[in-house]
């Protein structure tokens, strides 16, 4: 299953920049390759429309939608211009497509340092050429990994206090629990939001 489907229907466009606004909402607002989404990297401002096969090597791609992809700035900066020789795409050296694969899935296995293991040659060859690996990187998918685990920890506490709710005759004391229910729910829905993938 693709990890980005393209629902939009754009009109055609000789100036591929139009496409900004369409390729936003394809992608979910994220970068398709390290999926770190426009609020996590401070907006729209930090991110560039990918030429997924090279305008150098494939000029007539230059404004064709499928070939556009929403990037982050220093993604689209690493993957840059690269393309892989004929010979690499034989022994499956390739830039994995978000479009047609799941990149995480099929060819990468994040651990538990942030450091992500390939599992395929295309993998290999998409970490190295984007620097998926980059501190940067690291740093946010062990947050994010935390952060899992402490929505979890966030998760069990709301249903415990639901439960003291159901229990208390006090309405002072309720209106104390439901403040602290209403909290972690407030938190759990917004670092789910920020965290995402």
């Amino acid at each position: 299953m693709s990890r980005f489907a393209r629902q939009e229907n754009p009109p055609r466009f000789d100036d591929y920049k139009k496409y900004l606004p369409f390729l936003r909402r394809d992608f979910r607002y994220r970068c398709a390759y390290c999926e770190r989404t426009e609020a996590v990297l401070g907006g729209e401002g930090s991110f560039e429309i990918d030429h997924f096969r090279p305008v150098s090597k494939f000029r007539d791609l230059f404004a064709h939608y499928p070939n556009l992809y929403y990037s982050c700035t220093k993604c689209n900066r690493h993957k840059g211009t690269a393309w892989p020789s004929e010979v690499l795409i034989a022994a499956g050296s390739r830039f994995a497509d978000p479009c047609e694969e799941d990149i995480y899935a099929d060819h990468l296995r994040e651990m538990p340092d942030g450091g992500l293991q390939p599992l395929t040659a295309c993998g290999r060859y998409t970490r190295d050429h984007i620097r998926l690996e980059r501190r940067d990187l690291l740093n946010w998918r062990r947050l994010r990994r935390q952060m899992a685990q402490d929505l979890q920890t966030f998760a069990r506490a709301a249903s415990r206090l639901e439960a003291l709710l159901a229990a208390e005759p006090d309405l002072v004391v309720r209106d104390q629990i439901r403040v602290e229910i209403d909290t972690l729910n407030a938190r759990i829905s917004r670092d789910r939001q920020w965290f995402s993938s």
